[in-house]
């Protein structure tokens, strides 16, 4: 059994292997980079080589899914031939065990080869970044799901989850089809509800400063808001104004005449005298020290890249936990369900 999966098995390996060669060939060719953290930094070719093995590793999984599990039943059904397997004293728990772990052992083999490559080659970018933060952090969304031990996860998931695909459906294309759907939607979910959460996040209170604070206009309901600086080496998740008692709140209506007053007239018609450049940041002072008065504070929820690999624990085994479930229902599926 185990020898027939493996020569049903091997065009898709053959052409994954085919795949990794090319990545690994592109980026031993042009070599690693040389990353400064001083102008002009890196290159833009670098920079282009640098978000396309990122990419690769987001797509990785999805081919994994949607070339190597969607077809592993339903194609045996379309040819009709599992009746002659299971015809010579083979059951079908054997017979789909024996497909999902030979499949599942080459997605984490093709995986973890794409992922060292990766990591080896950008590792000087990675560095950089770390220390410089926060764009390119490996916290950072886009960069997170291409470091570490998520990528692993994301290929078992993706395995399970065309497998499952293709026990439901029977027929390979449209298999293929709901496996990149979903796999493509349970990203962008992960990324969303699911990972700023996994962990509970660090929440700090800031208090506004003149010089610090910046703002930021979020429309005609309430023109102005504020932000502070956001934490260094942290994927910040949200900022929100909160009053002493720490609920949201909205800006009060005072501020904004009182940091931007009218130039021409004040209220009672008359003509304002022109600031100075003094009395304009007296003014400004005078603003902010109201507003920490009556208690406005800034909240920033966010995660520190300090919590990396505690998130990529958690994250992998939300996946593989729901591998593990997609991979039961499979194989219970084509038991009762499939003849």
């Amino acid at each position: 059994m185990t020898w027939l999966t493996l020569r049903q098995f091997r065009l898709s390996a053959i052409s994954v292997a085919a795949l990794l060669t090319v990545v690994a060939a592109v980026l031993v060719v042009v070599g690693r980079p040389i990353a400064s953290p001083e102008p002009p930094g890196l290159t833009p070719d670098y920079s282009t080589y640098y978000y396309m093995a990122i990419i690769a590793l987001y797509l990785l999984p999805a081919i994994i899914g949607a070339f190597w599990g969607a077809p592993m039943i339903s194609r045996e059904v379309e040819n009709g031939t599992h009746r002659l397997v299971w015809n010579q004293s083979v059951t079908r728990t054997r017979w789909l065990l024996n497909k999902m772990g030979i499949g599942a052992l080459a997605a984490v083999v093709a995986m973890g080869l794409l992922s060292v490559l990766v990591m080896w080659w950008s590792s000087p970018i990675d560095t950089i970044a770390t220390e410089n933060g926060p764009a390119g952090l490996p916290i950072a969304p886009m960069v997170f799901g291409a470091r570490g031990v998520v990528p692993l996860a994301y290929a078992i998931f993706a395995f399970a989850l065309g497998i499952t695909a293709s026990a439901l459906l029977r027929r390979t294309v449209p298999a293929i089809a709901v496996t990149l759907v979903v796999f493509t939607a349970f990203q962008v979910m992960t990324l969303n509800l699911v990972r700023p959460n996994l962990i509970p996040p660090v929440r700090e209170t800031h208090h506004f400063a003149s010089g610090t604070s910046l703002f930021h206009y979020a429309g005609s309901e309430s023109p102005y808001q504020l932000r502070v600086p956001d934490p260094t080496h942290s994927w910040v998740l949200e900022q929100q104004t909160v009053d002493r008692a720490g609920n949201p709140v909205q800006f009060p209506a005072w501020f904004g005449g009182c940091v931007f007053p009218d130039v021409s007239t004040d209220n009672l018609g008359a003509r304002r005298t022109p600031e100075t450049a003094e009395e304009s940041v007296k003014r400004r002072d005078e603003c902010f020290d109201r507003l920490n008065a009556e208690g406005y504070q800034q909240l920033v929820s966010h995660h520190p890249n300090s919590r990396f690999w505690a998130l990529q624990g958690a994250e992998s085994a939300f996946y593989l936990v729901l591998a593990a479930l997609l991979a039961w229902f499979a194989l219970r599926w084509t038991r009762r369900r499939i003849s």
